[in-house]
């Protein structure tokens, strides 16, 4: 009998333990859920940033900002303050900003576990993981589009890998699966790549002769643009943006299936144009090939300087 009893004293432990140390974990995964929240809605992921962005290849709104993708990492612009992504220092190429975070190729950090190239990578600025789409350890894309609101990508592969030969390629799917496109009537050597928010058969790109755009996934394209370098390419649902240089800076505002433009006024540019474009709400951001940046709060009326020759203006 008092071995029964020993034995029933030891599974009541035994339980009480178990159910203590559940609660423990449940407590633990609770609190490090709202630990997460916390910092999220807080931003405890950006940190205040003064200094040189060196080079960008890319730029994007997000609900954070005018996000620059920087030679050390993201930076981001807004109400007149600069802030960095703790999480994502990489060196970041072919930047495109989505709903859900970005897509992005480039190379990681030298003291980061991710491979290098970078490959298709998609992340958040909040959230220090990526999540590899495609090619990572393979390819570094220069030159990439994605839609804002489909899981549309286009690249140019500048050197084969393990599924793609150099070329034009697209993704219907987020980089699960590619398919090669004929790009017929680019002319020029490829500089950008830009595609509508939601429709990804409509894809543009900018070359050093000019800009050219496809209505049918990529198979061919029609030059809308004068001659000259190319760039700033950004699309919403109704207009092409789109820079030119030629002499002088221009910026277009081009209406989709209409061929209708008009110009966006430009801030005081000597021997310089526009590289990267974005715009919300009126609100408008540029990143020029010299290595400047400018704001505008009242669609390009009145621009306010924040970088010079690659340096933050405070």
């Amino acid at each position: 009998m008092g071995n029964v009893k020993k034995a029933a004293l030891s599974l009541l432990l035994a339980s009480t333990l178990l159910s203590a140390c559940s609660q423990e974990v449940e407590e633990e995964a609770a609190g490090s859920k709202d630990s997460k929240e916390n910092k999220v809605e807080n931003r405890e992921y950006l940190q205040s940033f003064q200094g040189n962005l060196g080079h960008v290849h890319g730029l994007g709104v997000m609900e954070e900002g005018f996000a620059f993708a920087a030679h050390t990492g993201i930076k981001i612009y807004q109400q007149g303050e600069w802030k960095e992504a703790v999480y994502h220092p990489h060196d970041y190429m072919g930047f495109q900003v989505r709903e859900d975070g970005f897509l992005s190729s480039g190379h990681p950090i030298p003291s980061s576990d991710l491979e290098n190239p970078l490959g298709l990578q998609k992340g958040k600025v909040s959230e220090e993981s990526l999540e590899a789409l495609a090619f990572n350890g393979e390819s570094d894309f220069h030159v990439m589009g994605a839609g804002f609101a489909n899981e549309t990508v286009y690249v140019f592969n500048e050197q084969p890998n393990s599924q793609l030969d150099q070329g034009f390629y697209r993704s219907t799917d987020l980089g699960a699966t590619w398919e090669s496109i004929l790009a017929e009537g680019i002319e020029g050597g490829v500089f950008q790549m830009a595609v509508h928010p939601t429709n990804g058969e409509t894809v543009a790109i900018a070359t050093d002769s000019g800009v050219f755009l496809s209505e049918n996934g990529g198979q061919s394209f029609e030059k809308i643009s004068e001659s000259g370098q190319a760039g700033g390419l950004y699309f919403n649902e109704d207009e092409l943006y789109y820079g030119l240089y030629n002499g002088e800076a221009t910026m277009t505002s081009y209406l989709i299936g209409e061929s209708g433009t008009s110009n966006v006024p430009l801030p005081d540019m000597k021997e310089d144009a526009v590289m990267y474009f974005t715009e919300t709400d009126n609100k408008m951001a540029i990143y020029t090939f010299n290595g400047s940046a400018f704001v505008s709060e009242d669609g390009g009326e009145n621009w306010k300087k924040i970088v010079e020759e690659g340096e933050t203006v405070s």
